[in-house]
């Protein structure tokens, strides 16, 4: 990769210099690897690099996603040869194979595979870091299939392991490590191995939706459900009661937490992984969906010295991701942060973190009673969940410390109201609380195969638009898995608590209805979030749809 043509190429392009291709032949000298990592820890980005490369080469880049890896091409080509020289087959299209690679060198080993098919080859040039992906994956899906080939015989005798660090090579073990690898390669949120009658059902939660991944022969549930037992530290043996249990594991050098649940069903235990990173790398404001309006007015209020801001929705809707953005923006070396969290979900350097445990009566009031002696300037704490929590939340704010929390309710004006029922005196409410956001989640469209088209008479009427607009729907392709869809971002409502609202809280006549009525004349809903999503292509007037029908549920 790194030879003279390709360095001088990138000298024509301004993009090194000659002092950078001496410290570049220099790392050859140590090997590929070096010179690679000299130039993405000193020049460019990975990725640039990788543009420069495509560029040329003459070769297509871009970055591909597991979905569009076809387990029938791979099993006409030795799985060992493609495995040892890093590429991956991926498609064929008319008389045409296409394969992903990192490294131009391994075409001339690929080229060897041209005794098993008669079809012209082509290439797409991938980055270092999403080939590893596309590879481990592909080897996990090859000893996953393996195992359940093994598993076939109903009479078969299934080791278990019983020990944690157990790394022998029983099938069990195999498969349940390619469950975990499959999930957190798919950037699944929750794993559900669920049984019945017939078979058993494993499902990834993706994007906010369930979607089934496998189905296994009932024969392999117990041993599967010890195997997962054993690794979180449950009792094996109790089969009546639900149980909660953690694995700690890492991936490709990323450190997880799987949080494991089982509980008793007709047919046996159903068991519910979900899969926290430890570190969030991605967790940034200008990932969360804010518009450049939203964001200038939460960075402003987040500035502030001390005061509370509640963050509210139903479980998944991406507070927890909100409040670490928040955080992250305001962790400096001046500053000292403190969270109390149920369970701390993500590790963030230069924040002082601390895990509730009930059973050692470390509760989120007790907890907090000591962080107030920690001389802390922000303090997050995960949920509000009683009136104690709330009180002591509240004369921090009063007394100047910065807090952030979440609460349930139906909409940024109901934490008001949420917190007067908790006990909360009013006039302490429209002194300590600074902001309160409502948001929720929806599935971003996916930018390959989205297609437009004008709003019908029956979407202008539900968009409120009186001009028909461009719109887009989703489609399918392979790099969205033919759902349409890629990734999700959150839908915000931001309410400030200024003068008009303090006003309306301290009223004698005060209720929310009365608030709700009063702000959503000037402050856009979670609802007005998403149209403006659709309008602007982000996402579909289907999700728009969901959206409004959860909300009037939730509201009933």
């Amino acid at each position: 990769m790194f030879n003279d043509l390709f360095l001088t190429y990138l000298k024509q392009e301004n993009v090194i210099t000659d002092e950078n291709i001496a410290k570049i032949n220099e790392a050859v000298a140590n090997g590929k690897e070096e010179a690679f990592r000299y130039i993405t820890s000193n020049i460019m980005r990975e990725d640039a690099l990788f543009g420069h490369l495509s560029v040329f080469l003459g070769l297509q880049k871009r970055e591909v996603q597991l979905s569009e890896i076809s387990f029938d091409l791979i099993s006409k080509f030795p799985k060992e040869h493609i495995v040892i020289n890093k590429y991956c087959p991926l498609y064929e299209y008319n008389d045409e194979i296409y394969f992903a690679i990192c490294n131009p060198m391994c075409i001339e080993a690929i080229n060897e595979l041209k005794q098993y098919t008669s079809k012209e080859f082509k290439y797409i040039l991938v980055t270092p870091s999403n080939m590893l992906t596309l590879i481990n994956y592909l080897t996990n899906k090859i000893k996953q299939t393996d195992v359940l080939t093994s598993y076939a015989d109903e009479n078969t005798d299934i080791t278990v392991g019983g020990d944690v660090n157990d790394d022998s090579s029983a099938p069990i073990i195999t498969l349940c490590d390619s469950i975990i690898n499959d999930a957190v390669s798919r950037k699944a949120s929750d794993i559900h191995i669920e049984p019945f009658e017939e078979e058993i059902i494993v499902r990834y939660r993706i994007d906010g939706k369930l979607v089934v991944i496998n189905k296994l022969k009932p024969h392999i549930f117990q041993p599967l459900v010890a195997r997962f037992k054993i690794l979180s530290d449950i009792n094996i043996a109790e089969r009546r009661l639900p149980q909660d249990g953690k694995i700690v594991k890492e991936i490709d050098g990323v450190q997880y937490d799987f949080r494991v649940s089982t509980m008793p069903t007709i047919h046996g235990e159903k068991l519910v992984i979900r899969i926290f990173h430890k570190s969030l790398h991605s967790s940034d404001m200008s990932l969360l969906g804010l518009s450049d309006e939203q964001r200038e007015l939460i960075t402003n209020i987040i500035s502030r010295p001390h005061g509370i801001i509640m963050l509210t929705g139903p479980t998944g809707s991406g507070k927890s991701t909100s409040l670490y953005a928040f955080l992250r923006h305001l962790n400096k070396p001046d500053t000292n942060i403190v969270t109390v969290e149920d369970p701390v979900e993500n590790q963030i350097d230069g924040i002082n973190q601390v895990q509730v445990n009930n059973k050692a009566n470390l509760t989120f009031s007790n907890v907090l009673r000591s962080i107030l002696r920690q001389d802390p300037n922000i303090i997050m704490i995960g949920e509000i969940r009683d009136e104690e929590t709330a009180q002591i939340a509240t004369r921090a704010a009063i007394t100047g410390h910065l807090v952030f929390s979440t609460l349930h309710t139906n909409s940024a004006a109901g934490v008001v109201s949420r917190l007067i029922d908790m006990g909360i005196p009013p006039y302490m409410v429209s002194d300590s609380l600074l902001c309160s956001i409502s948001q929720r989640l929806v599935r971003k469209l996916c930018p390959k195969c989205k297609r437009e088209h004008m709003t019908t008479p029956g979407e202008m009427e539900m968009l409120q638009i009186h001009e028909p607009k461009k719109i887009y729907e989703p489609v399918g392709c392979p790099i969205c898995s033919n759902t349409g869809y890629s990734g999700r971002e959150g839908v915000f409502e931001i309410l400030p608590i200024d003068d008009r609202v303090r006003d309306i809280i301290m009223s004698k006549n005060y209720t929310s209805e009365m608030l709700h009525d009063s702000v959503k004349e000037y402050i856009p809903s979670v609802i007005d979030n998403t149209r403006e999503k659709v309008l602007n292509g982000l996402t579909s007037i289907e999700e728009y749809e969901s959206l409004i029908e959860e909300i009037k549920v939730n509201e009933r």
